[in-house]
């Protein structure tokens, strides 16, 4: 029974990591920040706003990610999961590694190069990494919901 209850701990880890990671980078892209901005008349304004709403998170959404990472990793060699000797899972475990590869690395690169660009643009370059930080950011959405699909179709090949 504790095996279980270890399991289902583990896939609710992973699971519910994934998913807030989802619904947090489409809240920011596609509501927070261009409704936010609307009640800016100066791009400063809005800067100074964004900075503080973001204050701090990089390091809980870095927490975040590694817990998603090691639950996955650890369902992947859970028994039962048989990644080794079924090609379509292990087809299934490399793939969203892969895309979490992506998102992770895209993440970093948002978090150590693009955040300290935005924070020293002038005002003639903050319109290109904004256009450049929602560029990243949808491929971060995609990456992560392929993964969530994939995570869903590996639970149902499993059965």
């Amino acid at each position: 029974m504790w095996d279980r209850v270890a399991e289902a701990a583990l896939l609710a880890v992973h699971v519910l990591g994934g998913g807030v990671w989802v619904g947090v980078m489409v809240f920011s892209i596609f509501v927070l920040h261009p409704g936010a901005e609307r009640y800016f008349e100066r791009d400063t304004d809005f800067e100074d706003f964004i900075f503080t709403v973001v204050h701090g998170a990089r390091w809980k959404v870095f927490s975040g990610i590694v817990a998603i990472l090691a639950s996955g990793v650890a369902l992947s060699v859970w028994p039962g999961h048989a990644i080794v000797r079924e090609p379509v899972w292990l087809a299934i475990f490399v793939a969203k590694l892969a895309l979490f590869s992506v998102s992770a690395g895209a993440f970093a690169y948002v978090s150590w190069v693009l955040w300290p660009r935005r924070t020293f643009a002038t005002p003639a370059e903050l319109p290109a990494i904004k256009q450049l930080f929602w560029r990243v950011g949808v491929v971060m959405i995609v990456a992560n919901a392929a993964n969530v699909g994939l995570g869903i179709a590996a639970h149902v090949w499993r059965g």
